[in-house]
């Protein structure tokens, strides 16, 4: 089974593209950081059939690796292609409520997605391979652009309270605005 292979990785060259070629796994996407990353790093996910930890030549270097499963999204492993915003959030919270915080985001999408005021769409929702009690899921968010996201912090009510609902079942939560980086 393939596992999605996050890494924030630090770049030891004044180009992030570089980083296309610095790893022999499949690439599903690489971010650099618009706030919450430092210039230098960038957030490559991989597809992996390894147990053992990616390896990446001489001009990167892995500062945090965590193999992580799909839940509901992506539905398949073509790689995000749309230019934008893209939120990673960390979502940290106990193992055995993983799968309540998927139904949930499940259920707030339906609207989520729908409302006309901002263009959104939930890539990718990730849970940790092997989780320990407590553990960190991985929402993965594109928006059109920064006044999409803006807006987006008032979703239909529906959405809204299904987002309350999740939040209720975090420990904490923090998030990264990156943009897509194209080979």
């Amino acid at each position: 089974m393939k596992v999605f292979r996050k890494c924030i990785v630090r770049v030891k060259s004044s180009s992030p593209k570089m980083i296309f070629d610095c790893i022999e796994e499949p690439i599903w996407g690489v971010w650099e950081g618009l706030f919450g990353l430092a210039n230098n790093e960038a957030i490559a996910i991989t597809l992996s059939e390894k147990d053992e930890p990616s390896f990446w030549s001489d001009g990167v270097e892995v500062l945090d690796e965590e193999r992580l499963l799909p839940t509901a999204r992506p539905t398949s492993t073509d790689r995000p292609t749309k230019e934008g915003l893209y939120v990673f959030r960390a979502m940290h919270t106990v193992s055995q409520k993983v799968e309540e915080i998927v139904r949930l985001s499940e259920q707030a999408w339906q609207t989520f997605e729908r409302d006309g005021n901002y263009v959104a769409e939930p890539v990718g929702l990730f849970k940790p391979e092997s989780p320990d009690d407590r553990c960190a899921m991985w929402l993965l968010t594109w928006y059109d652009g920064f006044e999409s996201w803006q807006r987006s912090r008032s979703p239909h009510p529906d959405a809204k309270s299904a987002f309350i609902k999740r939040h209720s079942l975090l420990t904490s939560t923090s998030a990264i605005a990156t943009r897509l980086l194209k080979p």
